[in-house]
Formats: structure tokens, sequence, C-alpha cells
């Protein structure tokens, strides 16, 4: 599939360049990637770099994963995509955080995913990560319950995870039965 632009009322969303690597890099230096995210650790810019010219352009051309970077006013924020297994997943930079960036960029992508057919789409995350949890439940997901997770972490074995989904006729309002939990102090 040739790549996809989506614009929200605040970003836009398109293809991460050799421009955005220096920031992608930055960004993924945040301690907490290495606790909550399977990304690479420690975050190189060969990582980088083989994300922005292999990664994301294979995921689209292969029909596997369609990969976005977040925008504003031409500012990378952060990632999102939308593996054609049936899944989501996102990350933002931790100055960017708290503005509902991710939550209006995931909403921009369940429109488009649900109306090329898709009807369902599940989101994981490694317990503890109460901020892609709050960005899940605002945008309208399920909380589904706490089992392994689906991908595995950099040591090869999975993880106990959170895990919800959401139909293409569901409400895009939060929804009630997340766990309680403790934003991070």
């Amino acid at each position: 599939m040739k790549p996809v632009v989506l614009q929200t009322p605040r970003l836009v969303l398109d293809q991460p360049t050799l421009d955005d690597v220096e920031t992608i890099v930055a960004h993924c230096q945040d301690p907490v990637f290495e606790t909550v995210l399977t990304t690479p650790w420690p975050y190189t810019r060969d990582n980088g770099l083989e994300y922005v010219t292999e990664f994301v352009p294979n995921g689209w051309k292969l029909d596997v994963e369609y990969g976005w970077a977040l925008r504003l006013d031409g500012q990378y924020l952060g990632a999102a995509s939308f593996r054609t297994r049936g899944d989501i997943g996102f990350w933002i930079g931790a100055a960017h955080r708290g503005n509902g960036y991710m939550t209006e960029a995931v909403g921009g992508i369940l429109d488009w995913v649900f109306s090329t057919g898709v009807q369902r789409v599940v989101w994981e995350c490694l317990v503890g990560n109460t901020q892609s949890a709050s960005v899940a439940r605002k945008a309208g997901f399920s909380y589904r319950g706490e089992y392994d997770s689906s991908h595995l972490h950099r040591d090869g074995k999975p993880r106990a995870a959170w895990h919800g989904e959401i139909s293409a006729s569901d409400s895009r309002e939060a929804q009630p039965g997340w766990p309680a939990v403790k934003p991070p102090a």
C-alpha cells in the first residue's frame, strides 16, 4: 500500500523522514521507554535511521504495518502505527505528553482504519504504562484484561500486558471498567 497522510484538527500524520532521525533518537532516550516499550535500548542513531529508511517504508510496501510521524506545525512529536494483523501502537516524546495529541492521533488513525473496512482494532501495553492506557481509554477502547503481551520484549519473552479493543460501531467515548492505576509520580 502507498503511504497515506492523515489530518486531525491539530496534527498531520505523515511519514518520518531523514530530517526526523535526530529528534526520534532524542525522544527515544527517555528512560521510560526502557521499561514500557519494545524499542531497542539504548536507542541509537542507527536504530533511528533503520526505522525511517527501512522499517516504516517496508511496513507500507509489504502491507503489514502502516506507520506515521505525528506532527504539530511541522514538529515531530512521536509515532503511531496500525499493524494489519489488527493492532495499534504509539509513543510520544515526553515534552509533548499531556496535551491530548496522541488521543487525537489515535482517533484519526481509527477513523481511517475503520473506513478501509476493518471492524476491530486491539491495543496493548505493558502493565504499568498508565500513559498508554490513558490514551486507549480516552480513545474509546474497552479494557479486556491483563495477560501476556503479543509482542516479545527485548529479552525475547512476553511480559504481562493490559489489553483493550474497539470496534467500528463502538462509541469513541471513554469506557468504564479500566483498572484503577496511579499515574507515575
